[in-house]
């Protein structure tokens, strides 16, 4: 991992902990080609929507409710984020995630090398599978941080 990859996975990291969900806080850095931050994201409600105990905690309602990491950090960019890579903490995108960063035209996605739980192996495996069928890289570093 370059010192680049590393500011970006720190910062990811920081931006998941703004997550108020209690059981998963994921975190997403969109790049440039010249390594400027275009924009961040964290797992949330909706803008507006009150972070109640019971939206957060209820796992059915909050699958529902929340805006996954990826997706905030493409719908609040300033600008296109064509051509961009996303660097996200701790996994891979989900797969209606690597849809949108199919759709916004991010061109490479960057995650650490890690465990991913069993329950959501399935989900990653086939998100990783349509990121590289659209023309998408996808980079799986060693955790050397």
């Amino acid at each position: 991992m370059d010192k680049w990859q590393k500011r970006f996975f720190d910062l990811a990291q920081l931006v998941a902990t703004w997550s108020k969900d209690p059981s998963s806080q994921v975190g997403a850095v969109i790049v440039d080609d010249k390594k400027r931050i275009v924009s961040v994201g964290f797992n949330g409600l909706p803008i507006g929507v009150e972070d109640t105990e019971e939206r957060l905690n209820k796992r059915e309602l909050k699958y529902e409710l929340i805006v996954h990491a990826e997706a905030n950090a493409i719908l609040t960019a300033p600008k296109s984020v064509a051509g961009c890579t996303i660097y996200v903490y701790p996994y891979l995108p989900c797969s209606r995630c690597a849809g949108a960063i199919i759709q916004s035209g991010i061109k490479r996605v960057v995650v650490e090398d890690k465990p991913i739980p069993d329950r959501w192996l399935e989900n990653f495996n086939l998100a990783k599978t349509i990121l590289e069928e659209a023309g998408v890289k996808v980079d799986i570093i060693p955790s050397d941080r």
